[in-house]
């Protein structure tokens, strides 16, 4: 059964080409076509591009791009088996380190409640001692002397000293504890303003500025009036920018996957999640 490598080369050769002029037809690099020939898929962006790239290939060629496409699939289909199964075990071992710095934290957020808890308790408990019903505190010496009657009164007047067991025994001062002081809230970091296209970035004679923002995974190719293309993998957050006299032509790998501004004026969007578009013509 023929490969896919073998299928590319053996067409290319018949029809007299190098990879450098199908690289210029079909827009591809030139170091992703020798990797599609030699069946080097690590060396190749993700799948969903890997096989916009088959069809541009054997579309240049001429040859059916439903068989170079199955040809894809069967030779590459243990590289990414393996590939997704090396991404779920990293998955597993990242979520793994995150359940066990929850636990640590949990356990250390446990203990200082319970320290704070003990540090109101205990202080408490020693100030206040329960009292029991035998403790005898002890007398004024005045109050175990005998009252003298006064002056006016007369003798049979005078009452006897109060018992001993008559005396009550003073009682502590109420503990008040210290308030709980309140946290401090914490200060909102501030907000990053927007970076809008800058006043001078349209420079003299009318430069028309390009921005690209990726939303998801997405390979772009850009073509700056006649100059030479350019071929970036963006990555979900990234953004690039390019300056132009007259007009782009962009090649998007997954059409839904970025945002696309002139001028700072919103381009698109140009196609579903995915879809490969070509020839985008964008001018003033």
């Amino acid at each position: 059964m023929e490969t896919l490598g073998g299928f590319f080369q053996h067409a290319r050769e018949r029809q007299g080409l190098s990879l450098e002029q199908v690289a210029s037809q079909t827009r591809i690099q030139q170091r992703h076509l020798h990797a599609l020939e030699e069946e080097d898929y690590a060396s190749l962006p993700a799948k969903v591009f890997t096989k916009g790239f088959v069809r541009s290939y054997a579309r240049t060629l001429g040859l059916d791009e439903d068989e170079a496409l199955q040809l894809f699939l069967t030779s590459s289909n243990s590289f990414y088996e393996r590939t997704q199964q090396e991404q779920q075990h990293v998955q597993v071992k990242i979520e793994a380190a995150h359940r066990s710095r929850f636990n640590w934290n949990l356990v250390l957020i446990l203990f200082v409640v319970i320290a704070g808890i003990l540090f109101y308790l205990l202080p408490e408990q020693q100030e206040n001692p329960t009292p029991t019903a035998k403790s005898e505190a002890p007398l004024p010496i005045e109050s175990l002397q005998e009252p003298k009657p006064s002056p006016a009164e007369p003798p049979h007047s005078v009452s006897p000293a109060a018992p001993v067991d008559a005396v009550p025994s003073p009682l502590p001062p109420p503990v008040i504890a210290p308030p709980t002081p309140e946290p401090e809230p914490k200060p909102m970091p501030p907000s990053l303003p927007a970076s809008p296209v800058p006043e001078d970035a349209l420079g003299p004679g009318g430069t028309l500025v390009l921005e690209i923002e990726a939303t998801q995974l997405t390979w772009v190719v850009v073509r700056s009036d006649d100059q030479a293309p350019h071929e970036a993998l963006l990555q979900p957050g990234q953004r690039i920018t390019w300056k132009a006299k007259k007009q782009y032509l962009l090649t998007l790998g997954n059409a839904a996957g970025v945002v696309v501004r002139l001028n700072g004026e919103s381009r698109g969007p140009f196609g579903k999640p995915g879809q490969v578009v070509r020839d985008i013509l964008l001018k003033p």
